[in-house]
């Protein structure tokens, strides 16, 4: 009689190594999170802050051009936003983080249309304060508009309590996930924020 084992068909071997192959790094993976708390990496490769625990849709803002139109419908979607949300006077602060938004901008090259600068006044009168600050000459890409939104609904009142004078990022879907508050070496805010942008430039599908 013959007792050898009947072996599995060589396509069940296949599937079984096929398997093994894709279940295996999610075991491992799975016990050294939950088993091995000590081994999951604790650092981040990013220079801006990300929003905790998670990233935030913007609500609906009343946002107004020169003329007391609305802005445009979508304006957060389809491209990555860096937003400085501005005080009723844009100091020497202000104006310094919004030169910094133009050169990293700048600096994406190719890259630089699919990032949008907006500059959002607290009102009418703030807004043409700072268009005289921000002639299109100097600034052709940014976008200013003013705050029309009741207390409460306004744009400072969804991105506090970020630090002032604060770059906000905001994602092609809408959503704040970054911040980059200033820092006393604008050399290292325009390297970071430049690293963090084409890193994610690069890995969008969004153009």
């Amino acid at each position: 009689m013959n007792t050898t084992p009947a072996q599995p068909p060589p396509q069940r071997k296949q599937f079984l190594l096929l398997l093994a192959i894709f279940t295996l790094p999610v075991l491992a993976a799975y016990a050294v999170y939950f088993l091995f708390p000590g081994l999951r990496p604790t650092g981040t490769t990013n220079y801006g802050q990300l929003v905790a625990p998670t990233a935030r849709p913007l609500p609906a803002f009343d946002l107004r051009d020169a003329d007391g139109k609305p802005a445009v419908a979508g304006l957060f979607k389809g491209k990555w936003s860096m937003v400085y949300v501005g005080a009723a006077d844009c100091a020497q602060a202000c104006q310094t983080e919004i030169y910094l938004s133009r050169q990293v901008r700048t600096s994406l090259a190719l890259n630089a249309r699919r990032l949008q600068r907006l500059y959002i006044a607290s009102d009418a009168q703030s807004l043409a304060a700072a268009k005289a600050l921000f002639p299109p000459t100097e600034h052709p890409d940014l976008l200013l508009l003013a705050d029309a939104g009741t207390p409460g609904s306004r744009a400072a009142d969804f991105f506090q309590p970020g630090q002032p004078d604060a770059l906000y990022m905001v994602d092609p879907l809408g959503n704040w996930f970054m911040l980059y508050p200033p820092k006393a070496d604008q050399n290292a805010d325009f390297k970071g924020i430049g690293k963090d942008l084409k890193k994610l430039l690069n890995q969008s599908q969004v153009d």
